[in-house]
């Protein structure tokens, strides 16, 4: 399956297809994800969070933003995970394919996919606590803020990568 997947990655990791996502990204990033985001700061947006502070930021959107919230969390956030995550394995694809010929990093392309499973879980807990609300599960918030945290420590690795990668590939070809 992983193998499949690294194939059908090298069949697409094109600089056309990449320029199309990229213009993708934006409109998900600047258009999309704004008007689904609640007034104040959405708890998936944060680094970490304890339970208090979720169920008061919780409280603190009202019941217009509670509900939008849950809606987006459970229709465009749920599609932007995998956006993502295929548009940044196939940038990471592109320049590994460009400078390992041995295939020793051919897996690191496979890293967004595992971002991608930790937000769907985030968004599914956050959209619990929403739905639950004034009701309260610490438990559910402290699993909540372990998979954001989780989520960005994964997305600064892949971060990391989707700069170095670039880089090796430039120096290597001068």
């Amino acid at each position: 399956m992983l193998q499949k997947l690294i194939v059908w990655q090298q069949q697409w990791a094109i600089k056309k297809i990449l320029f199309i996502l990229a213009l993708g990204y934006l409109i998900f990033s600047f258009y999309l994800l704004p008007q689904i985001l609640p007034e104040g700061r959405a708890l998936d947006l944060h680094l970490y969070y304890g339970a208090e502070y979720a169920y008061d930021l919780i409280k603190s959107y009202g019941d217009y933003n509670r509900e939008r919230y849950v809606i987006g969390s459970a229709t465009i956030d749920m599609i932007y995970p995998l956006y993502y995550a295929t548009f940044l394995g196939l940038i990471l694809r592109f320049f590994i394919d460009k400078i390992d010929s041995n295939n020793r990093w051919q897996y690191f392309s496979l890293a967004p996919y595992v971002i991608m499973i930790i937000d769907f879980s985030e968004n599914l807990t956050i959209i619990a606590m929403l739905s639950m609300f004034p009701d309260r599960n610490d438990s559910l918030a402290m699993l909540a803020s372990a998979l954001t945290f989780i989520k960005w420590l994964l997305f600064f690795i892949v971060s990391t990568l989707l700069i170095y990668f670039p880089i090796h590939y430039f120096r290597q070809s001068k």
